[in-house]
Parts: C-alpha cells; sequence; structure tokens
C-alpha cells in the first residue's frame, strides 16, 4: 500500500480535523506543511490549486470534508448508521456556516468593512451559533451526534484554535459545553500525543 501523505499550509485551519482523524485511527502518514513560498510553484500540481490534498493508494484526492468523511468512516466516527452519519453531516456543514462568519471579516482587505462585519458577527451571528451548538451538546451527553465520539467533534475541536486566531479573543469563554468538548478531544492519547509534539504553528 502506497504511504498517505497530507498536504497543507504550516497552520492549524482546515487541515487540523483531518490531522486530528488520521492520529486518532493511527495511520501512518506523511504530515507535508507547505509555506505560501512554497505553495505557490506548486499550486498548478494540485486538484484546483487548492489545499489540503490527501495522498493514499496512488491517488490524490481534495476537499476536506470529503477527506474528512471518508477517513471517519474507516475509523469508525462516522455514526453507527445511515441516520447517525447523516447528523455527522449537517454537524460538520454547521460548524463551517459558523466558520464562514468569521471568514467573511478576517479575510476582508477593507478596514472599514472589516471592522463592521467583524462587530457584528462577533455580537450577533457567531454567538447564536455557539448557543445553538451549546444546546446540541447538552442533548446528546456532550458531543454532536447522539452522546459519541464522531468525526463532527474532531472538526470542532480541530478548528476552534484557528476560529480563536481570527476572532483574537477566546471564542469559547462563555461556551462551557464546547470548551469542554474541544478539551475532550485533546485529551484523547493519540490526539495528545500529537499535540505536544506538533510542530510550531501560527494559528
Amino acid at each position: 500500500m502506497a504511504p498517505v501523505k497530507l498536504i497543507y499550509f504550516d497552520v492549524t485551519a482546515l487541515g487540523e480535523p483531518i490531522r486530528y482523524i488520521l492520529h486518532y485511527s493511527d495511520t501512518e502518514f506523511e504530515d507535508e506543511r507547505l509555506t505560501s513560498e512554497q505553495f505557490g510553484p506548486r499550486k498548478p500540481t494540485f486538484p484546483l490549486g487548492k489545499l489540503p490534498v490527501l495522498e493514499l493508494d496512488g491517488k490524490t484526492v481534495h476537499q476536506s470534508v470529503a477527506i474528512s468523511r471518508y477517513l471517519a468512516k474507516k475509523a469508525g466516527l462516522a455514526g453507527k448508521d445511515d441516520w447517525e452519519s447523516l447528523l455527522c453531516d449537517i454537524a460538520v456543514d454547521s460548524i463551517l456556516d459558523l466558520k464562514s462568519a468569521f471568514s467573511g471579516f478576517h479575510y476582508d482587505n477593507n478596514e472599514e468593512s472589516k471592522k463592521t462585519k467583524k462587530e457584528l458577527a462577533l455580537s450577533t451571528t457567531i454567538p447564536y451559533y455557539l448557543g445553538k451548538f451549546e444546546e446540541i451538546l447538552k442533548e446528546n451527553g456532550g458531543h454532536f451526534v447522539n452522546g459519541q465520539l464522531t468525526w463532527a467533534d474532531f472538526w470542532f475541536a480541530g478548528l476552534a484554535d484557528y476560529l480563536n486566531y481570527m476572532a483574537g479573543k477566546d471564542i469559547l469563554a462563555d461556551s462551557p459545553g464546547l470548551k469542554a468538548l474541544k478539551t475532550k478531544v485533546e485529551e484523547l492519547p493519540a490526539i495528545k500525543k500529537y499535540l505536544a509534539n506538533r510542530p510550531a504553528v501560527r494559528f
């Protein structure tokens, strides 16, 4: 079997949930981290010119959610049946909706509109999503889906530091359930070991 390789930037962001799932499943893989300068010349070699990509079995695949779902199924993290698999998809899509609220202001190059968007997102949109997520966790034993560890939990925990970076503060300060879930995932032996040895990252 060809070795597995994850190619992403030298940050957490969309690559971290995938790294979490790979480490949790005890999959041996190469974690190739590119700088922006290294990415430029190689961009045409990647599907759609974007990262992350996963190389496995001699093939190269892209799209972070699709990669995560595939790996989660192999790792037993995609729910026990089709219904729970659907709930995982819904949770991850909702987490990505939350991320979009951050990206909407963080990547705005106009400082005036960026400030306005950030204030609105931090006062309205983001607290709304965090509140809904807290309710979901209370109903599901501290997890996103039916009281069990799934890739949805990995996606939230893996993205949390990136969201904090974009917000410029701890967005989980008033979200005890989400904070506890992040800690729970990070304390899993395989994830804890990875984090202890993780290369220095900007966020």
